[in-house]
């Protein structure tokens, strides 16, 4: 096999030890080798711009910018690059902004090396290579994402438009013959269904929506 039909690797990763790693385990597969390492963000972007990968192995968490913005940077002028996050971050936060950043599969630093160079591939052929657990929490948040919210009950519909009104817990209270723990519950209910978490959202909300 010859170096063009090679998978050319780039490494974003501030950690010396993990990058030179990392670099080990890419040179060591027969189909790919590393392009070029870098232990900054800036300093990525410009070698990456310059040079272009087929595949780029980006951390998240790096000295001056993140990973997340370096992708956005490097996606922006060279969109055909495949980015594959590496990194120990696996809540939903950095996930999902990743995601929207451009990168094209989203790894943790725990993967095995036969996984990683399985996902360098897997993601030059067009794929979308996830770790286990964070495949599991893009699928949870889609199937959240689809399932519909519950309908606010026809009394929680007349707290909502009392608060819409300006009227205080009190007022409310009075206004509708009930305690104002009653309304504090159905407020708390109204929050969740509404998914805000303070009366200006939830007004916000009942008014752009039209719930009231």
């Amino acid at each position: 096999m010859t170096v063009k039909d090679m998978i050319s690797v780039s490494i974003v990763e501030d950690v010396k030890d993990i990058r030179e790693g990392l670099a080990i385990i890419v040179n060591q597969a027969p189909d790919c080798f590393v392009l070029g390492t870098y232990a900054d963000g800036e300093t990525g972007v410009k070698g990456i711009l310059t040079d272009t990968p087929d595949v780029i192995l980006m951390d998240i968490q790096m000295p001056g910018i993140s990973g997340i913005e370096c992708v956005q940077l490097i996606k922006s002028q060279r969109p055909d690059v495949d980015v594959l996050m590496l990194t120990v971050h696996s809540d939903d936060d950095h996930v999902f902004k990743a995601l929207q950043a451009g990168a094209c599969g989203y790894l943790t630093k725990n993967t095995s090396p036969e996984r990683l160079l399985e996902a360098i591939r897997e993601v030059r052929a067009g794929g979308a290579p996830m770790s286990t657990n964070v495949a599991r929490m893009v699928v949870g948040s889609f199937n959240s994402f689809r399932k519909p919210k519950p309908p606010l009950t026809p009394r929680e519909r007349e707290v909502l438009e009392q608060l819409c009104q300006g009227k205080s817990y009190k007022m409310i209270a009075d206004a509708l013959f009930i305690s104002e723990d009653t309304v504090r519950h159905h407020l708390k209910n109204i929050y969740r269904k509404l998914q805000v978490n303070s009366k200006s959202e939830a007004v916000i909300k009942a008014l752009k929506e039209r719930l009231v």
